[in-house]
């Protein structure tokens, strides 16, 4: 009767062993800070200047490695947000890989990079 018990199972239970998964190569790989980078952005968030109140959002870089945090405020989520990529490629130094989501603004920038691109190998320099 006591193995039948719901409430003895609960009590004389052992807990669960927790399976965890193998983590990419880029996180357990010694290399400086901000070489291995994810990028995401925020909601928005209200700022207030001297126009008035504005919609903005924030750009979220985090090393792969250390999980060390830079944070970029940008004003619209067009492609001109890559000036934040720029803001943070100059302060930290060039990355090796950077992730990110398929986020309509990264869409919308290999776009512009693929045209640029063909613009360039069109051309004769």
């Amino acid at each position: 009767m006591i193995r039948i018990c719901l409430i003895c199972k609960k009590y004389n239970g052992k807990p669960a062993d927790q399976l965890s998964g193998q983590l990419p190569r880029d996180r357990i790989s010694e290399s400086p800070p901000f070489q291995i980078v994810g990028i995401d952005f925020t909601g928005a968030i209200l700022v207030k200047d001297n126009k008035g109140t504005h919609k903005s959002y924030v750009a979220l870089f985090t090393c792969a490695v250390t999980r060390a945090v830079h944070l970029e405020l940008v004003s619209d989520m067009s492609t001109k947000c890559l000036l934040a990529l720029r803001r943070f490629l100059s302060r930290r130094g060039n990355c090796k890989v950077i992730y990110s989501d398929n986020a309509r603004t990264f869409k919308a920038a290999q776009r512009e990079l693929v045209y640029f691109t063909n613009i360039l190998k069109d051309s004769k320099f």
